[in-house]
């Protein structure tokens, strides 16, 4: 490594649909990224990773080539997210929860890439959760290290936290100190794709940018009231007999689609979680908004914490710099 004359670090965060890059200097800092639309899912339709590894060794020479590098200058590859699923890179098995920083630290695995990079990448893998009942079975990839990045914002707040991971899966980590105690995982955005691609509730899932706060907060309450199936045709049904605005029928669908993920977190803090005091949102604005509306009324939070994760300083990123300095490199 003490050959790589500028020792740049790359960073991959690999998802099921996109991939980023992040290109740091010695201290961490983002030198350049980007991003392209390649990810797990492409390895799962082709039956074959190339097509991943291809893709991102594009994304790899873009990056380099946008700030005068080259290969030579990278002194080491990282990689978080799916690239450790089945229809990644490598399967690399999920660290178990609970898990600090430094013991987690220890599960990274190096894979040699033979095909387009012809150098090691260090894969972080992703974490679990096993439990006799397998309703209490969980995992993440990707998610982890950005909960890491943000651990120094949370460890001082009292109690437990439950930190919301709004994606194509909604994750839930459970962190109390410096430590990841337990992970909650549920069906949204995935979901929420499917039912807008495939199903007659296309219209209604298209176009709206932003929420209708009391919508959401009906379509909540139709999930509690009528259960999944009944409240999502209710919004079918308000745009059958023009009930309501665009945006009404959609932060509706939207209410009903997510609530989910409220009522299993309360289960959580009531029954697994008893020392749970905080909810923390890490995501855009838009989810921040939308889990503020689901959570007004709930006995378990008086506000959602904020944390906003934006590409120019991901927590990903600050997650690797705590895992590369735990490990003493």
């Amino acid at each position: 490594m003490s050959s790589r004359k500028n020792g740049i670090i790359a960073y991959f965060d690999s998802g099921t649909t996109n991939t980023r890059i992040y290109l740091l200097d010695r201290n961490f800092h983002i030198l350049c990224w980007k991003k392209k639309a390649i990810g797990s899912k492409d390895s799962a339709i082709s039956g074959s990773s190339r097509i991943l590894i291809t893709g991102m060794k594009a994304l790899y020479d873009e990056a380099l080539a946008s700030r005068g590098f080259t290969d030579c200058d990278v002194e080491q590859i990282f990689a978080s997210g799916m690239v450790t699923s089945p229809y990644g890179l490598e399967e690399v098995p999920h660290c178990q929860a609970p898990v600090t920083v430094g013991e987690f630290s220890r599960s990274l695995y190096r894979y040699r890439e033979d095909v387009c990079f012809q150098r090691d990448i260090i894969l972080v893998p992703g974490l679990k959760t096993d439990s006799f009942d397998f309703s209490f079975v969980n995992n993440m990839r990707g998610e982890e290290i950005q909960v890491i990045g943000a651990l120094d914002e949370i460890k001082e707040l009292p109690g437990g936290s439950a930190v919301i991971l709004p994606g194509s899966h909604t994750h839930v980590a459970y962190v109390k100190g410096e430590r990841i105690k337990g992970i909650l995982s549920s069906f949204t955005g995935e979901l929420f794709y499917a039912l807008k691609e495939e199903t007659i509730l296309a219209p209604i899932l298209s176009g709206a940018e932003d929420l209708n706060e009391k919508m959401v907060e009906r379509g909540y309450r139709s999930l509690i009231d009528f259960g999944f199936n009944r409240a999502i045709y209710i919004a079918h049904a308000m745009r059958i007999f023009e009930q309501g605005s665009p945006k009404e029928r959609f932060s509706f669908a939207e209410g009903v689609i997510n609530g989910g993920v409220r009522q299993a977190i309360e289960y959580y803090c009531a029954n697994v979680w008893p020392d749970c005091r905080n909810v923390i949102l890490m995501g855009n604005e838009f989810m921040y908004q939308l889990y503020s509306c689901l959570f007004r009324d709930s006995n378990m939070v008086s506000e959602i914490i904020w944390l906003r994760d934006t590409d120019e300083r991901p927590y990903g990123v600050k997650g690797l710099e705590k895992i590369i300095r735990s490990r003493g490199e």
